[in-house]
């Protein structure tokens, strides 16, 4: 993935979503970090299992309305 964005980036503009991966804990199985890259770098978030399936939740919901 390209260089990860340092601090706040964008207020009013939109970032596209280029590609997306999970690496999951070797600790923990319900935790790891979601990274989404986009053009102007590397968003590297830490997510566990519940924000895992809200976040599912909301991508199903969304992909219905298509």
């Amino acid at each position: 993935m390209s260089k990860p964005i340092q601090g706040y980036v964008r207020a009013d503009v939109l970032l596209n979503v280029l590609e997306t991966t999970v690496q999951k804990s070797s600790i923990n199985p319900l935790a790891g970090v979601l990274e989404i890259a986009t053009e102007d770098g590397v968003l590297r978030l830490a997510i566990g299992g519940d924000a895992a399936k809200d976040l599912l939740i909301d991508l199903d919901q969304f992909l219905a309305q298509e």
